[in-house]
């Protein structure tokens, strides 16, 4: 299926462009890439875990041991792109729209551990409400604790998978226009 080569593709080239030239345009434009794939993937009704283990048997490979060792995902990089799509997954299931049969989202999102549902359900609502990115981190920013107590790490990790959930509801605006 083009969609995990596109999935894994579009993933290593957000890395790339974060790594070389932190966020900006064609960091966003990659997002946008690995968003869209996960949509069509969702959309052909992959349930989450095995679109995960299909890219897992589907990952790049050479034909040199050595360098597919290079190639390979961390460990890490797993869990983030593991993220990405439960993220993109619970945002579609959130608006409603038709996909797998088995759902990625809990019965009751505030017994999701992780906090991920909550935080969809809220990106959501406020870009329902005409919150743009931007604005809605202004918000946070200002509602949250003193920035001398924030982490700056999670402050990151916080703002990048908002503007995951914004690619994916703008993407599911655009298509329906």
């Amino acid at each position: 299926m083009a969609e995990f080569r596109k999935i894994e593709l579009a993933f290593r080239k957000v890395w790339l462009y974060l790594y070389n030239r932190g966020v900006g345009p064609e960091y966003t434009d990659a997002l946008g890439e690995f968003v869209v794939a996960a949509i069509a993937a969702y959309r052909s009704g992959y349930a989450l875990s095995a679109l995960k283990l299909e890219l897992v048997s589907e990952q790049l490979e050479t034909g040199n041991p050595e360098l597919d060792r290079t190639l390979a995902l961390t460990d890490e990089e797993l869990e983030v792109r593991n993220l990405w799509l439960r993220l993109v997954y619970l945002t579609l299931e959130d608006v409603g729209v038709e996909g797998p049969a088995q759902k990625c989202s809990s019965d009751d999102p505030s017994q999701d551990e992780t906090g991920i549902e909550l935080l969809v359900a809220g990106v959501v609502r406020a870009h329902a409400q005409g919150y743009t990115l931007d604005t809605l981190k202004l918000e946070l920013l200002l509602d949250s604790t003193p920035p001398q107590l924030r982490d700056p790490q999670q402050t990151v990790l916080l703002s990048q998978w908002m503007r995951i959930v914004f690619i994916c509801l703008e993407t599911l605006k655009k298509s329906s226009e």
